[in-house]
């Protein structure tokens, strides 16, 4: 099962490889995923709600206005809940849109960070989790979290470690009410205390894959051996597009436009947006592509030299023009990689600075700009440096280091890498999932070799992954013990911080030379830590 954003090209090289795969999303994209020819299951929530309070919060992980805490705050926090418990059905639930739709069990998750349900799912299922993201999610004293909104030019490791534990703090004590709640009255779990929430990902060393390539964002030096770097993902839509006739004659009538589009991100004043944009082309006398996107950037009447559109496959369009501006999504910016394009970065929240930082860093923009920072002055400079032979020159060499590289089969390679399918396979027959233990045998089998020569023997169900306990063992646990001790001695209004140095959650694989307890406790004898390899009780 994959819950994250619509990504149909990882899924779609995921099931070309032979395996069963539902993408869950929110129900506005299931044609979009159904025509990718794969299973879908709705999630909670409005996306175009979810962006406007993005929008309007500035991706801050703390609101920080009286009418966000009092009516947002609230709401969002009762979608939270409502997406949490869609994203458990969207692992053990037939597609409720569907009739006669089969049953489905997910035996693994591909999951995004931020999608909340991932670790919880894979911890009442006994199954194996990977993360997916385009951005980084991971501690490293490379760059800052994207969403601290920290200057991403700055020269700060140690600022830039911590925060990453931050954030994830913020983010934890925020919801995890909220999530324990659905641990205990849906996954039947034990509640999690906010030094076990926070760092959750960390801790238990689930495997990271990170769609981007290493010759835009080099792989941090202090990453471990579980967190991969792959390359980005493409999804070909050119193919059978017809593009409107009147498209079609203006990019036949002059030089190749600018494309200008925010996609999923919303504004409130988009009357006032058009005029920056329609006064920046005049004033770099360049021509320009508009698209309407969620920001409906289609409602004032074009001047000459401008062409407004809709919905219109980045493939094909992008190679028609000389340079895009866009939000900093990392779907708009591998886009126009691709196409070996200058961009122009108008970020909105949260990774779209990143990438605005990455490209300027890159050579292949000029410096972003952000939305409450533009002008139809900037980003008239901003397009005059984008056509500039220099720049062309550069996103041209850039683009094509990224295509060199197909991301799906570095995806498919790296969740290979990390699955323990040595404990997930019959013993007897490794076509299928091991799903009962036999004592008598000490073997791991699929019901059919089960049923056929061990029926009547000792067993119990098999749980190939236990997502289970360790202690803090390096200075990164420590510091994040502290800080999180801290931040619960301030929620319960304590005059000093008492450090408590909990057990830590982790990931744990059953292999076949490891004997499981006695069937009424259901419980291992040995566990095997998986990073240091040892026996664990």
């Amino acid at each position: 099962m994959v819950t994250c954003s619509p990504s149909c090209r990882s899924a779609g090289g995921i099931a070309a490889a032979g395996h069963r795969v539902r993408l869950a999303t929110h129900e506005e994209f299931r044609p979009l995923v159904e025509k990718a020819g794969l299973e879908f299951y709705p999630l909670a929530g409005d996306p175009r709600e979810l962006m406007d309070y993005m929008i309007r919060t500035g991706g801050s992980v703390v609101p920080t206005h009286l009418d966000h805490i009092v009516e947002d705050v609230p709401r969002k926090r009762a979608l939270i809940g409502e997406i949490l418990e869609s994203t458990w059905r969207a692992c053990t639930e037939p597609d409720p849109g569907r009739p006669n739709a089969p049953s489905f069990t997910a035996d693994g998750i591909i999951a995004n960070p931020p999608s909340y349900g991932h670790f919880h799912c894979a911890e009442a299922l006994s199954i194996p989790l990977h993360m997916i993201f385009t951005m980084p999610w991971t501690s490293t004293a490379a760059y800052p979290h994207p969403l601290a909104r920290l200057d991403q030019s700055g020269d700060r490791p140690m600022l830039n470690w911590l925060s990453y534990g931050v954030v994830d703090m913020l983010m934890w004590v925020g919801v995890a009410d909220v999530v324990n709640a659905c641990r205990a009255t849906t996954l039947g779990l034990p509640p999690m205390d906010v030094d076990d929430g926070t760092g959750l990902l960390d801790d238990n060393e689930v495997p990271f894959t990170y769609l981007f390539p290493e010759s835009l964002v080099p792989r941090p030096a202090d990453w471990d051996p579980h967190i991969d770097v792959a390359s980005f993902v493409f999804w070909d839509q050119a193919e059978g597009y017809e593009p409107p006739p009147a498209l079609r004659d203006f990019l036949a009538a002059g030089d190749p436009p600018i494309y200008v589009g925010f996609g999923s991100c919303v504004v409130e004043d988009a009357e006032g947006l058009m005029r920056t944009l329609f006064e920046a082309f005049d004033k770099a006398k360049v021509r320009g592509v508009v698209s309407e996107g969620w920001a409906k950037l289609g409602g004032a009447a074009p001047p000459p030299g401008v062409h407004l559109v809709g919905d219109t496959p980045h493939d094909w369009l992008f190679p028609r023009c000389r340079a895009v501006c866009h939000h900093g999504g990392a779907g708009t910016t591998a886009a126009g990689l691709r196409a070996g394009l200058p961009s122009v970065v108008v970020p909105f929240f949260g990774d779209q600075f990143f990438w605005g930082r990455m490209l300027a860093d890159a050579g292949a923009s000029p410096e972003p700009i952000p939305i409450g920072e533009l002008t139809s002055e900037r980003l008239a400079e901003a397009f005059a440096a984008c056509v500039r032979p220099e720049m062309q020159t550069r996103s041209a060499a850039l683009g094509a280091r990224v295509c060199a590289e197909d991301g799906v089969d570095l995806v498919l390679a790296s969740l290979y890498r990390h699955l323990p399918l040595s404990a997930m396979v019959c013993a007897q027959d490794p076509g299928h999932l091991a799903l009962v233990y036999c004592e008598d045998c000490r073997m791991q089998l699929c019901r059919p070799c089960y049923e056929a020569a061990h029926a009547g023997h000792v067993a119990h169900p098999y749980r190939y992954i236990e997502w289970g306990a360790r202690t803090p063992d390096n200075v990164t646990d420590d510091v994040r013990a502290l800080v999180t001790d801290a931040a619960a001695a301030l929620r319960e209004g304590l005059g000093k911080i008492l450090p408590i140095m909990a057990p830590r959650r982790h990931g744990v694989v059953f292999g076949d030379d490891e004997a499981p307890g006695d069937e009424a406790a259901d419980e291992p004898v040995r566990r095997r830590d998986r990073r240091h390899g040892r026996a664990v009780t």
